[in-house]
């Protein structure tokens, strides 16, 4: 937070909207506040805002009586490749047993609200234990229960906070890790070698690290999430709640998984709008977001045009990291948008990010190499490693 001096008034972050949406009822961007005769552009964000007073933008906002996709039509909007791997998570009623398990309620926040679950036999074997990893092969070729999909995302809910989170992450190749290996020299042809730190992050066999960049972002994202929620609610003009999420795992790619920091819905109708992800930069936790784009090269965004007199608009770099995290997660979820929001104590930055299907053909394609000729190889060697052992007595 602030770390202002007693005698001080504390500084309140500044909130950046993209233009993209209008706020419900007018014709006034998103964040721009209504002063009485002065015209505001349609590309004028407000400065030195709070959350009670302004509204953020992040995607456009769709016509008042349009339902909007469901979420089994949300991967197959025309104009838009479908993914066909992508995991459908139906908006369905279920038992009151099914609880998840190890969750850790520091991570959810008050903001973070617990998603739909998958209907239950409760008279089936199923009932009777959640799933295993070994029920979710990882062979390419193999066919995948749905059903079992869906109950894996529940119950690896909490994320970092949940030990089932990372003993299904394991051996499977997430969003987080997607850009480095899709830019390896391994799978780009310049390489014989995969890089052993790669397949140890991807099997679960390097250190556990958390830097304190890590811990700033872990002790933020339920503020964050809470002011995302407020925000966006007010921008679009109907209420939208940020449902946790656990790990989604690719319906025809049993290998690829993503956690996204959330899903955000719309309270009215249930459906699902778009992925969120959060990011706190800690290296310019006490600057502004258009300073890090101005002084910083390696930052996540750009200045989406620069126009005099007034407020900058952000995009997220597609040769970033973070652009490829964040298709792996709409690729597999099945939606088509997220919002990212960049947060510093100075301002909080809210940038749409879409599909990008040809970029996603060329990146999965490697990702795809990757497992089958580095990841596959080493955990048979593994396996025979463990074998030639044999037990311990």
């Amino acid at each position: 937070m602030n770390q202002a001096a007693p005698s001080q008034r504390p500084v309140i972050p500044q909130v950046r909207y993209h233009p993209s949406i209008q706020m419900a009822g007018s014709g006034t961007t998103a964040g721009a506040t209504r002063r009485p005769q002065t015209r505001i552009q349609p590309k004028m964000v407000q400065k030195n805002q709070n959350s009670n007073r302004t509204s953020p933008a992040g995607a456009h906002r769709p016509p008042d009586n349009d339902p909007g996709p469901t979420a089994d039509q949300a991967s197959s909007k025309q104009g838009q490749r479908s993914r066909p791997g992508a995991a459908r998570h139906t908006q369905t009623r279920t038992d009151p047993r099914m609880v998840q398990k190890n969750q850790d309620s520091s991570r959810t926040g008050p903001c973070l609200n617990r998603g739909p679950e998958p209907k239950r036999n409760l008279g089936s074997a199923e009932d009777k234990a959640p799933p295993t990893p070994d029920q979710v092969p990882l062979d390419p070729r193999a066919e995948l229960d749905r059903n079992l999909l869906q109950q894996v995302e529940v119950l690896t809910r909490g994320q970092s906070t949940n030990q089932d989170w990372f003993h299904w992450r394991k051996n499977r190749i997430t969003a987080s890790v997607a850009h480095r290996i899709a830019h390896s020299r391994f799978v780009n042809g310049k390489s014989k070698a995969p890089p052993l730190s790669y397949l140890a992050a991807i099997t679960g066999e390097g250190p556990k690290v958390r830097t304190r960049a890590m811990s700033w972002g872990i002790e933020k994202e339920a503020e964050v999430v809470c002011r995302y929620q407020t925000l966006k609610s007010a921008a679009l003009g109907r209420p939208v709640r940020v449902l946790e999420c656990g790990l989604f795992i690719d319906g025809q790619r049993p290998w690829l998984a993503a956690s996204p920091d959330g899903i955000v819905v719309d309270v009215r109708s249930g459906r699902r709008l778009l992925c969120l992800e959060v990011k706190c930069p800690y290296k310019h936790r006490h600057r502004s977001v258009e300073d890090a784009c101005r002084d910083d090269p390696a930052f996540c965004l750009q200045l989406d045009g620069d126009t005099p007199g007034q407020a900058p608009v952000y995009a997220l770099k597609k040769s970033h990291s973070y652009f490829t995290q964040i298709q792996v997660q709409l690729a597999v979820t099945g939606l088509d948008r997220a919002d990212l929001v960049v947060f510093t104590l100075k301002e909080t930055a809210i940038v749409p990010v879409t599909f990008d299907p040809d970029l996603w053909d060329e990146t999965v394609s490697k990702l795809e190499v990757f497992y089958r000729d580095a990841v596959l190889p080493h955990l048979r060697q593994k396996m025979q490693r463990n074998a030639a052992a044999g037990p311990e007595l």
